[in-house]
């Protein structure tokens, strides 16, 4: 098992909360309501409206990642505080810079550092990052293990925040209670306070917080809260905003002369993120199986399941479907098992490894930041934890089976959940 997928599956789990909340300043305090009173269900019908009248958006633009203390993920993603990102996981450390979408164009973000500066284009030509600092730009396919014969060109409305984050909230809402929870400032827009609190009482989230602009009804900022805390741990969102038209060339890229250009797959592990919220939902290959379903269809490539039965669990974590899905490179197929409902889910992640694949795994994991992961034994294997006051995981090597379970449950929960297995 190599480096970069397992950090990818960390980044994953990052991720999952940052892929969805998109683009945010500091949470406003204080502000005066000066917008009408409207009830949560019409905010986000006025929001979906907003999908198809404002085209273009563009502004200052900050985020920041609060789930590792320490700056932890700064060696790991980006190669130092200050610094640019020199690739899109990097990213996900914090930073500062400007953003362009425009429905049918694509999105354009502009990240700055100390010295070096970050760029990802994404248009109907493909997806593009450049880095200043190292002097390359790398050109995206798509991820490994993806349908052959599909587009790696963005479709325009995947690549809009507004419709991410709105379609996200309707999604969310049959997990969580929704309400209009006060009215604040945001790029200098009046904006109403859209939150989603769990339904679940296992989850670490405490809530997601959506500031909505109260004119034009546009998504402005966005704010993830761990359960007790009343600073955001995650938070995207514009300083300045504006709703003109833009250029199309914004939305093209060609390297600049004597760049180095390289070529890869963008880091989106199949699956992994997909069942965080939404296990009611069809499997992209089928609906999902049954538990014995999965056991035999895995079995016909090698891979042993050693999921727990759904009696043996806690009656908050009941079995909500699996997916098998076949390996691209002859080594077994990949099981992705979830138990629980909403947000206070956990994902199981099998997959059949090659021999040698424990000495992979530790390697790994020891690159790793000290703060980020720790040692655990797992049925009397060593196994390793990633905490986190939103996302736990634990991984382990049983055997040829390399196993991960995640989840945004408290690590307690996760760790008995792994003793059933």
């Amino acid at each position: 098992m190599s480096r970069k997928p397992l950090i990818y599956v960390l980044v994953a789990v990052l991720a999952a909360a940052a892929i969805t909340i998109g683009v945010v300043a500091s949470r406003a305090q204080g502000s005066t309501a000066t917008l009408p009173a409207i009830a949560p269900a019409q905010l986000l019908a006025n929001m979906a409206a907003t999908q198809q009248t404002t085209k273009s958006i563009s502004g200052d633009v900050t985020w920041s990642n609060g789930l590792i203390p320490g700056s932890e993920l700064s060696g790991l993603l980006s190669g130092g505080s200050g610094a640019a990102p020199s690739s899109l996981t990097g990213l996900l450390m914090g930073g500062s810079g400007r953003l362009w979408a425009q429905q049918g164009s694509g999105l354009r973000l502009e990240s700055q550092g100390s010295g070096a500066d970050f760029v990802v284009v994404a248009g109907r030509s493909g997806v593009w990052s450049y880095s200043s600092a190292t002097d390359t730009a790398t050109q995206y396919g798509l991820p490994a293990g993806a349908r052959a014969g599909t587009s790696p060109s963005p479709v325009p409305t995947a690549m809009d925040p507004l419709t991410t984050i709105t379609r996200t909230l309707q999604s969310f809402a049959t997990t969580g209670t929704l309400s209009v929870s006060g009215q604040t400032s945001v790029a200098g827009r009046q904006s109403y306070l859209l939150t989603v609190t769990p339904t679940s009482s296992i989850t670490t989230l405490g809530s997601l917080q959506v500031a909505v602009d109260g004119k034009t009804f546009v998504p402005l900022r966005v704010q993830v809260f761990a359960r007790g805390d009343t600073t955001p741990t995650l938070s995207a969102g514009f300083t300045s905003v504006s709703y003109g038209s833009i250029v199309a060339n914004l939305f093209t890229f060609s390297p600049p002369a004597g760049a180095t250009v390289r070529h890869s797959a963008l880091p989106t592990p199949q699956g992994l993120t997909g069942g965080m919220h939404s296990q009611s939902r069809p499997a992209a290959h089928g609906a999902p199986l049954t538990l014995a379903q999965a056991r035999v269809k895995a079995a016909a490539s090698g891979l042993v399941l050693t999921a727990p039965a759904p009696g043996s669990l806690a009656s908050s974590l009941p079995f909500a479907g699996a997916t098998v899905m076949p390996s691209t490179k002859g080594q077994g197929d990949t099981a992705i098992l979830r138990y629980g409902t909403g947000f206070g889910s956990v994902v199981l992640v099998e997959s059949q490894g090659a021999a040698g694949a424990t000495a992979n795994l530790q390697q790994t994991l020891a690159g790793l930041p000290h703060g980020l992961v720790g040692a655990t034994t797992v049925a009397g294997v060593p196994g390793y934890e990633l905490s986190t006051s939103l996302f736990n995981v634990v991984a382990w090597q049983q055997g040829k089976v390399t196993a991960v379970a995640a989840g945004m449950v408290p690590q307690a929960t996760l760790r008995a959940f792994v003793a059933a297995v």
